[in-house]
């Protein structure tokens, strides 16, 4: 991303300090978010699935750009959500979701392209401005590919416990679904989603919020290797008829000054978790966090110790309601020849990356 487009969108953030959304109209609304960075690791493995972050410095990896519209009329609602992801060219942004939406009392029914309700933020996932850290864990956010949306249905009951908690129930339906995952420039992980059942149920109080959610999918699976030897066809290895079962559980307390946010996935493939804390002081709020990742292997039964870990210390700077600026230092770690957090096995298992991340929402 060159320094004239981080200037434009900058502009564009700023213009509309005051503002939640543009309000079109009375039943129309636009808002959107982005967000851009310059980082750097030290390690000659690239870090991060989808973001793919190298031992030179880089402006682009983990730029995001969103535009959402969204439509009332009584019971009726649409809203479309369009976003460049830290993956995707400029031309080629993926609608994240569009759907359709209508209330009877305090159930909504919705069909379309909708948002995957797996983690606590999962409503928000490429709003950076709505992190703590530069970047959501990635041992829990990364734990189904970065795979964020689905073709479904959904049901959202909302209702009031005991006059003091909201409770959100969801449960979903997933349909027919292509993936393509770009691990490196020479190799691609295709995800053909056959079926995903699944419920969602949030709790939350005055200083509190819980998540929960249960799915398990039905998928087929292909790895790609794009550059064979010259004259030989693509190298595909197929794997079909798969399952993925998932169980995440998340919190959030804010207790004064502090947040405390933690999150635990439980599944066939692997077992992921990390747990943050952060003090507000004025526009300032100084975080910390750890996170682990552990592999299932196909030779053995139970988990076989960690993959992967990382630890971050940063600070963010909340330079208006609506801009925020992360300065954050963080330390990977693989473990048993695994990738952990790498998109590949690297020869050297440590690593360290330093972020610089600029997010905006209007």
């Amino acid at each position: 991303m060159n320094n004239k487009l981080i200037a434009a969108l900058s502009a564009v953030a700023i213009s509309f300090d005051a503002l939640a959304a543009i309000e079109i109209n009375d039943n129309l609304s636009l808002s959107g978010f982005g967000s851009t960075s310059i980082t750097r690791s030290d390690n000659e493995t690239p870090l991060i699935i989808n973001r793919n972050i190298l031992d030179e410095t880089c402006w682009d990896c983990d730029t995001t750009f969103g535009l959402q519209l969204d439509y009332y009329q009584e019971s009726f609602k649409a809203s479309a959500q369009v976003v460049k992801r830290p993956q995707d060219k400029w031309l080629n942004p993926e609608v994240e979701w569009a759907y359709l939406g209508y209330s009877f009392g305090n159930i909504e029914a919705r069909v379309g392209r909708l948002r995957l309700p797996v983690f606590l933020a999962s409503e928000y996932y490429y709003v950076g401005h709505a992190y703590q850290s530069a970047r959501p864990p990635e041992e829990v956010y990364n734990s189904i590919l970065g795979i964020t949306a689905y073709n479904g249905a959904n049901l959202v009951w909302n209702f009031d416990l005991y006059d003091e908690y909201q409770v959100s129930f969801t449960p979903f339906i997933a349909f027919d679904d292509d993936n393509t995952l770009e691990v490196t420039s020479t190799f691609d992980v295709e995800i053909n989603v056959n079926d995903i059942l699944g419920a969602n149920a949030q709790l939350e109080g005055d200083y509190f919020r819980w998540n929960f959610t249960y799915f398990d999918a039905e998928y087929d699976q292909k790895f790609i290797i794009k550059n064979p030897a010259p004259g030989t066809p693509l190298l595909v290895l197929d794997q079909p008829d798969r399952r993925f079962e998932l169980y995440s559980l998340g919190a959030e307390y804010n207790l004064g000054n502090w947040t405390l946010t933690a999150e635990r996935q439980l599944g066939n493939v692997r077992s992921t978790w990390y747990a943050m804390a952060s003090y507000r002081i004025m526009k300032l709020s100084p975080y910390a966090l750890y996170g682990e990742t552990k592999t299932k292997r196909t030779d053995i039964t139970d988990f076989d110790g960690k993959s992967g870990s990382s630890f971050v210390a940063g600070v963010r700077y909340d330079l208006r309601h609506n801009l925020s600026l992360n300065l954050e230092w963080q330390q990977f770690k693989s473990f048993g020849n695994q990738r952990g957090s790498f998109t590949t096995t690297p020869q050297e298992p440590d690593a360290q990356t330093y972020t610089l991340m600029f997010n905006f929402v209007f």
